[in-house]
């Protein structure tokens, strides 16, 4: 009687751990380096503002505003573009951390070259990258959105300086007005500027960076998903994927109703092909982590296909379409 295989049905917990680690410390991260980055453009140009009025230009700051402002715009855009850039690589490591762990862990114990699996990985993590790099919402790639959120900061912050100049507000005012609104949100104007804040309500957002942290934390977790998928599909342990929700301990029902979904492989298990779009929705902080076959388990039948390819077509299949494609 052929051996009953046995799961592990919370995959590797200590890479899982790591790999949710990772997304984690990245995602803190991003978040204080978005904030340095909008306090930084905001303080560059209060700095423009400033030293037009020490040189006795300040006549000339609503001429020259619009250009200041696109300056300030392409800056943004591009310490922003490349932060998540960067991110991006971090995130796909991240999501195919647990997966490439417990797979050379598996080719090692067999006694397997684990050097093709580990080009196969290098190959798949460069693919996801651009994957995610290219990939569009209603028409609109990674950069291409990066660029809409610096073009409303722009307005936003235009506005602000536009109404003041109107107003008659000292350039020193103006300056200090935007380093208030950037490090303290739009509420922190309203007491010493009510009737300019209401007057420019639904043009200014309440907090300048929101969007950006947003989109930042939502794009970094779509790519450990990616990752995590892609991933999967190259572990010859994989079972299945879990979605746990966030020990946070604030979940939305859509999150709660897939993780809590059982389809005969235990609460919150999904086959890959079958897992719901992650993340559910902005801002989502659900995990993902594998299911796999008990690794001594894995490690005994490759060695029995080893000595025979026939007696275990899973492993042979895996062998043929991943782990000779990092043989090339």
């Amino acid at each position: 009687m052929a051996k009953r295989r046995t799961y592990e049905l919370t995959g590797n917990s200590t890479y899982s751990l790591q790999a949710r680690k990772q997304l984690i410390e990245l995602l803190l991260h991003q978040d204080k380096e978005i904030q340095r980055i909008f306090i930084k453009n905001a303080d560059d140009l209060a700095a423009e503002i400033r030293r037009l009025e020490v040189e006795g230009h300040s006549y000339q700051l609503s001429e020259v505003l619009d250009v200041l402002l696109q300056q300030n715009t392409e800056a943004l855009e591009e310490s922003l573009n490349a932060l998540l850039m960067e991110g991006l690589q971090l995130s796909v490591e991240a999501g195919m951390h647990q997966s490439k762990q417990i797979t050379l862990k598996i080719l090692k114990k067999a006694k397997m070259d684990w050097k093709p699996i580990e080009r196969t990985y290098f190959r798949q993590h460069t693919q996801a990258v651009e994957a995610m790099q290219t990939r569009t919402i209603k028409g609109l790639n990674l950069s291409d959105r990066i660029w809409g959120n610096s073009r409303k900061t722009s307005n936003a912050i235009g506005s602000i300086v536009h109404e003041a100049i109107a107003a008659g507000e000292h350039p020193y005012k103006v300056a200090e007005m935007l380093e208030q609104y950037v490090r303290n949100g739009a509420n922190s104007l309203v007491a010493e500027y009510p009737n300019m804040v209401e007057r420019l309500e639904g043009n200014i957002p309440m907090n300048l960076s929101y969007e950006s942290l947003r989109l930042a934390r939502t794009e970094m977790a779509a790519a450990f998903g990616e990752a995590s998928i892609q991933g999967a599909e190259l572990n010859p342990a994989n079972k299945g994927i879990r979605w746990s929700l966030s020990n946070a301990g604030v979940a939305c029902d859509k999150c709660k109703d897939i993780a809590g979904h059982d389809s005969g492989m235990g609460e919150g298990v999904y086959k890959v092909e079958d897992l719901p779009e992650y993340p559910a929705h902005p801002n989502c902080l659900c995990n993902l982590s594998e299911v796999t076959e008990e690794i001594d388990d894995l490690v005994n039948r490759l060695i029995e296909w080893n000595a025979n390819p026939l007696a275990h077509q899973d492993i042979e299949h895996w062998y043929q379409t991943v782990y000779k494609t990092g043989e090339l």
